[in-house]
């Protein structure tokens, strides 16, 4: 694709000009609804958005009318379990800190005992060990321990800053903190610096923090006392055993450890598979009347799948082998229609030329008794397994046993996904997400990026996927590294625009890091991407927590010294943010007026956004229409906008310029805009 060329796979036009809307303006060059308007509240006390019609909350509809007036603002809109999700994902929360509580275990408990007393006395501490030992379960514990009650961040870095992204974490809450260093195995010398002095702040501020990292030298915190080194997980009995006593008590604890197929069971198995073991024991602890039929059917369900999954595999190989084809295809597409099923595990059985289940259309057996060897069925036309999680199960026995089909299949699966509905689009998406989080393996979700990104068919549903792991503990800094990698690359291909929309969601949990993505993209892409930009700014900068730090960067993407496409768009942007709707006018004069943001941050606003020409005075349009009821020019508002005119002749034209289109076009004089219209003036005039 041509940087001229649309966007494959569209969602419905934000284009004024396409749909059968004209596009028409209500007169040239005034915002929409100001001729002979009185900038009073329309109905239901909401005043009129200067942006005239929009499409807000929006996703998928089509607009017909014979007129209208402005333009048609066209954005995905972001629920708000879209957003929740992402905050649980990137936050630890109570559940959790509890669960790791109740089942934590001390691979060596003197040392790790020595570990808090040290950490609870300087307040930072390192925890060093190889992938799989439980470093985070660890420092999760060892904050919480010793600081009970207390709420626990875990913190974010982004390798390709230079300070590694610590300039924007801030410690001066009590919050105890966690950073996982494994992504950063070779801080520069900058970044170093920037991590040491991290660690200062937060024991200047009197907040416990936590650092993660590979065993090797770590000089640069050489100041922490408190240090641990993992050097094996915990014993999964051990683990077991104090996760059961907490579900079930201890006497239910000792009957399970006693069995000996639960023993089996055990044996050189991860703490994470003895912690759903006790889970699920917990479960169905209520559905037996027979201790031994509990631990029986428990295990039978939860444990013995891989052990079955090897033995199904063993039964059905050579002449039978079409059935893994399918076990496979059933994995990766469950609760599709069942002729997409068959269709897409023939063309898989090609492709591994595994021979054909039916030598002719008429062969063999019917589709569903096929289905029962694999333990499948179909309901409503859908395809789905007997039992809960086998999918997940069956992919895991593929990923583990037979690496080989991994990148066979990463082929495969897009265009088999792209022929199902949308909501089993979706499933299949976080299907390779947990595969991911499973195997501590990214490229599940590399693909979703790369191929599932640039597929105008599949690109929707990878949005909010990516954007969970962008967020995420196991994935966030390498998935952030490829956006920013996609972003940084010349070519504006449909990727790009995933990329953008990925940004655009996971920004509101992480602005920061998203923020330097989409300038990026906003740096190589033609001026047609611009709404599409600016809503994605707009949406980060809704949460009002956000709203200052995209402020602050888009003032410097204007004014800053390497001034190209970015500069362009933020001005844009600055526009729509400070004219965005609050309750009773713009959200950031309301702000201002109760004192939660800064003049200085407004005034400089309003001198970036000055070259945005009609944009810049539809923002001041809405200004006014906020302040016509003050008695004189003196509310925090007016000075702001005086302030931004004092010394910045292009401000100052603008605002003079539309100051006079407000007065000419309302009836009604209003003291205050006339207040400041003779201040203007009169400033120009020197």
């Amino acid at each position: 694709m041509t940087a001229e060329e649309p966007a494959e796979g569209e969602r419905p036009s934000e284009d004024p000009q396409q749909d059968g809307a004209s596009g028409e303006q209500a007169s040239p060059g005034l915002p929409s609804g100001a001729e002979g308007g009185t900038g009073k509240k329309g109905a239901k006390g909401r005043r009129k958005s200067p942006w005239g019609n929009n499409v807000g909350r929006n996703r998928g509809q089509a607009v017909a009318a014979g007129k209208i007036d402005g333009g048609v603002h066209y954005h995905e809109h972001i629920g708000a379990g879209i957003t929740r999700r992402l905050r649980q994902t990137a936050t630890i929360d109570g559940e959790r800190v509890k669960e790791v509580r109740n089942t934590f275990c001390a691979g060596n408990a003197e040392k790790y005992a020595t570990f808090q007393d040290e950490l609870r006395a300087d307040g930072v501490g390192v925890i060093s060990g190889k992938p799989g030992s439980g470093r985070v379960f660890t420092a999760v514990h060892a904050l919480a321990s010793v600081r009970l009650g207390t709420p626990i961040e875990e913190l974010t870095i982004d390798p390709k800053e230079r300070d590694a992204g610590v300039s924007l974490i801030n410690v001066d809450s009590d919050h105890s903190r966690l950073l996982d260093l494994t992504l950063l195995p070779a801080p520069t010398a900058a970044q170093q610096v920037a991590l040491r002095g991290l660690a200062t702040d937060a024991r200047r501020s009197g907040a416990l923090l936590v650092f993660v990292t590979e065993p090797g030298p770590t000089g640069f915190l050489s100041e922490c006392r408190a240090r641990l080194r993992i050097d094996a997980p915990a014993r999964a009995t051990d683990v077991f055993q104090r996760a059961m006593s907490r579900a079930c008590g201890e006497a239910a604890s000792r009957f399970w450890l006693d069995d000996p197929g639960v023993r089996d069971a055990l044996e050189g198995s991860e703490p994470a598979r003895a912690i759903a073991l006790a889970r699920e024991a917990h479960r169905r602890r209520n559905s037996f009347t027979e201790k031994s039929a509990w631990i029986e059917h428990v295990l039978r369900d939860h444990v013995e799948s891989t052990d079955e999954l090897a033995g199904w595999f063993r039964n059905h190989d050579l002449d039978t082998e079409f059935q893994r084809v399918l076990l496979a295809a059933v994995a990766l597409l469950e609760g599709g229609p069942r002729a997409v099923i068959a269709r897409h595990a023939g063309g898989l059985a090609q492709t591994w030329h595994v021979p054909p289940l039916w030598r002719t259309p008429i062969s063999g057996n019917g589709f569903t008794s096929h289905l029962g060897e694999i333990r499948a069925h179909v309901r409503e036309d859908g395809v789905y397994f007997n039992r809960r999680n086998a999918a997940d199960e069956a992919l895991d026995y593929l990923w583990r046993e037979h690496p080989e089909t991994r990148e066979l299949l990463r082929k495969w699966v897009p265009e088999a996904v792209a022929d199902l509905g949308d909501r089993h689009r979706l499933e299949a998406a976080y299907r390779w997400l947990r595969l991911a989080r499973r195997h501590r393996d990214i490229s599940p979700v590399l693909m979703l990026i790369r191929e599932w990104g640039d597929s105008g068919a599949l690109m929707w549903e990878a949005i909010p996927v990516v954007a969970e792991a962008a967020v995420s503990p196991e994935f966030g800094p390498q998935v952030r590294r490829v956006l920013y990698e996609v972003a940084l690359s010349r070519r504006v291909r449909l990727v790009d625009r995933t990329v953008l929309e990925i940004c655009r969601v996971y920004g509101r949990v992480q602005p920061a890091t998203a923020l330097t993505r989409i300038r990026a993209i906003a740096e190589k892409v033609p001026a047609y991407w611009d709404r599409r930009l600016v809503q994605a700014l707009e949406d980060i900068a809704g949460e009002p927590e956000n709203t200052g730090i995209v402020l602050e960067a888009l003032v410097g993407w204007a004014l800053g010294t390497k001034r190209g496409r970015g500069a362009e768009v933020a001005a844009l942007a600055l526009c729509r943010l400070l004219a965005m709707e609050g309750d009773a006018g713009p959200r950031v004069l309301e702000e201002l007026q109760a004192g939660e943001r800064a003049s200085a941050e407004l005034v400089s606003a309003w001198r970036a956004a000055a070259s945005c020409g009609t944009e810049v005075g539809r923002a001041l349009w809405a200004w006014f229409d906020a302040l016509t009821s003050c008695r004189d020019a003196s509310d925090i508002g007016f000075e702001v906008l005086r302030g931004a005119a004092r010394d910045h002749e292009s401000f100052r034209h603008s605002l003079e310029r539309w100051l006079n289109r407000w007065r000419h076009t309302h009836v009604h004089k209003s003291p205050a805009i006339e207040d400041l219209w003779r201040i203007i003036t009169e400033e120009g005039k020197r």
